[in-house]
């Protein structure tokens, strides 16, 4: 993990709100500058006359303005009566007049004659190619040309308001329709001439007008407002706030979700943390290395020829993957989030925490976090919500769970271990974590003592924590006191609330009695993940040529273990030399393998039996996601 490295282009999408008067070209510069990148894509421009919603993608996600390209679409137009340009808008020249003017009853009623698949002949002036040639060059040339009609689909079209010559109306439509050639045809129905006066677009598929940056710098759209200050009117460029502008941007900057990849017609697969570097790295993919490290959610079957958005663990965007037939193979991946820092304690308070987060402001939570769970994932959210503030996430956890650290010898072990955590810490978005090692002079600071220092040190600017939530010297700091100090010392504190599992609050020692318990279903769903041991420093013997044997469990004083038994496990091995001696502690940048096995737990001593033949390689972690 990097702690001090160049990030390559940020990947998100970046819901924009252009002004008019201004291009769509001129608008993506200030994404650009934004995010000191070049590598951005528009999904529709909007043209100079029109404002409202630009739906940008930067980074890796470019390779996806096709999907959203392709979303349907909502509008508001401000449609003129009595006059028809060139252009079919403000900026063009009249070429056609009539003094009819449609009454409200009349516009109504022809609305209702454009709803479903119509067929519609786009403008002269548009990006459209006839026989080589782009449309508009042709137009502006002087010269004509037949444009053949195309079908598009108007879903609803309804009139907002209607005064004088003016109709102010909504449109959901598919992709490809021209609100200017809408305009046109409006008119013709109802015996008269007219253009687009204005133009707001509100909606990109899931994606709203109101969500974007900038949104509320535009001005007004009403009859009365527009009619006012019309769109012919080349509008005054205000000096940029690049400042400003930077900030806006960065803090609208959007992910993908399972839910917006199902929007794009994709299906949504999460990877085990175990093939994360493996995938990242491009390991070739098949058939049994899918099943084994990837799995969905989708209650239907993949199709056989499918795109795949590919999430790692806890929910991060990683790329795509396309399946053909039984064949996977590569779309474009976006590797793990490598620049998540890990500081101590002790380097907090010494003044080593970086400064540009300092500067710019932490979004916390505080927890041992053990086995990081359903529960946990809603204290991981709204920490992560807060980078629309500009603050960076970050988590402050402890080497152990403090319960192992207060009754070491009664305590059954952790869910999780520390790499574990900190290895879902950083797949799920955080950019740091605080780990500290529980000392007694720790345990001495007070509550309200600790916050502060957390303030002074790491500039925290947002905490948020459930609401049985303690700290400081014999825990005597609790949410009530929190939220009153919380107030005085400009920091915001949420207080989430718990999660139920079989009207049962979701914990770590629920999880952990589950474990104990062989309740591998209830561990599955509580953790989204199977229970998995991590078995970095077992020394391994070779009983025979497909049978391992560990009796580092004796020792082990750091994770539960399930009760003596029998059970079906997936063996994770990392590939490298195996003698058969001692699991490596250093796994990153290798290829995994994965193995069903027989597991045998019995007085302390783990045994894996194996159909297939053993490749070379360390056992890197069992996971016990069967029952016995």
């Amino acid at each position: 993990m990097k702690t001090d490295t160049q990030k390559e282009a940020t990947s998100g999408i970046i819901l924009l709100a252009k002004k008019f008067g201004k291009t769509s070209f001129a608008s993506l510069s200030s994404v650009k500058h934004a995010l000191g990148t070049g590598k951005v894509g528009h999904t529709g421009t909007l043209d100079s006359f029109a404002d409202g919603l630009l739906v940008v993608l930067s980074g890796r996600l470019t390779r996806l303005v096709p999907h959203i390209t392709g979303f349907d679409k909502k509008y508001l137009a401000l449609v003129e009566f009595g006059l028809e340009t060139d252009t079919l808008d403000p900026t063009g020249n009249v070429i056609h007049s009539s003094k009819i003017i449609p009454s409200k009853e009349k516009v109504e009623s022809v609305l209702s004659e454009f709803i479903g698949e119509i067929e519609q002949i786009p403008p002269l002036f548009s990006a459209l190619h006839v026989n080589g040639k782009r449309a508009s060059d042709i137009a502006r040339s002087g010269k004509t040309a037949e444009i053949p009609a195309r079908k598009i689909k108007i879903y609803d079209i309804k009139l907002l308001d209607f005064k004088d010559k003016y109709a102010l109306i909504e449109v959901f439509c598919s992709k490809g329709t021209y609100i200017r050639s809408l305009a046109r045809d409006i008119a013709y129905k109802c015996g008269t001439y007219a253009h687009l006066a204005a133009l707001r677009r509100t909606s990109v598929g899931p994606f709203n007008l109101e969500d974007a940056a900038f949104a509320d710098e535009l001005d007004e759209f009403s009859i009365d407002s527009l009619v006012k200050n019309p769109r012919n009117v080349v509008q005054k460029v205000e000096k940029a706030d690049f400042e400003k502008e930077n900030e806006k941007i960065s803090s609208s900057i959007k992910t993908m979700t399972f839910e917006l990849a199902k929007y794009c017609g994709m299906y949504p697969v999460m990877i085990s943390s175990y093939f994360v570097d493996s995938y990242s790295n491009g390991r070739p993919l098949n058939s049994f290395v899918f099943s084994q490290f990837f799995s969905t959610k989708q209650n239907k079957p993949i199709p056989e020829n499918a795109e795949l958005a590919v999430f790692y663990p806890k929910g991060k965007f990683g790329g795509v993957v396309v399946k053909s037939r039984n064949r996977f193979s590569y779309g474009f991946v976006i590797p793990p989030n490598k620049n998540f820092t890990i500081y101590t304690w002790e380097q907090v308070v010494s003044g080593k925490f970086s400064e540009i987060f300092k500067k710019q402001g932490t979004s916390l939570t505080i927890g041992s976090f053990d086995g990081p769970h359903i529960g946990h994932d809603a204290l991981f959210d709204n920490v992560l919500s807060q980078q629309k503030n500009g603050f960076v996430p970050g988590v402050v956890t402890f080497t152990k769970s403090l319960r192992g650290l207060k009754n070491p010898k009664t305590y059954s072990g952790d869910v999780a271990t520390l790499s574990q955590r900190l290895e879902v810490f950083a797949a799920k978005g955080f950019e740091f974590a605080i780990v500290i090692d529980f000392s007694e002079d720790f345990g001495k600071i007070e509550g309200t003592e600790f916050l502060n220092m957390l303030t002074e040190f790491c500039g925290m600017k947002h905490l948020s924590e459930g609401k049985d939530f303690h700290c400081g010297h014999n825990g005597a700091a609790d949410v009530k006191l929190i939220s009153d100090y919380s107030v005085k010392n400009d920091f915001s504190l949420a207080i989430i609330d718990s999660v139920m599992y079989k009207d049962e609050r979701v914990s770590s020692s629920r999880v952990r009695l589950c474990v104990q318990n062989a309740d591998f279903d209830s561990v599955k769903v509580m953790l989204e993940r199977s229970f998995s041991l991590d078995c970095s420093g077992f020394e391994w013997i070779s009983v025979s040529e497909n049978v391992l044997e560990t009796k580092s469990l004796k020792n082990n004083r750091i994770q539960v273990i399930p009760p003596d038994g029998k059970y079906k496990v997936l063996v994770i091995m990392s590939v490298e030399n195996f003698n058969c001696k001692k699991s490596s502690e250093k796994q990153s940048n290798v290829n995994v393998r994965a193995y069903r096995s027989d597991c045998m737990l019995e007085n302390g001593i783990l045994r894996l039996s194996f159909s297939d033949k053993l490749i070379s390689g360390f056992v890197r972690a069992v996971q016990f996601d069967c029952t016995r």
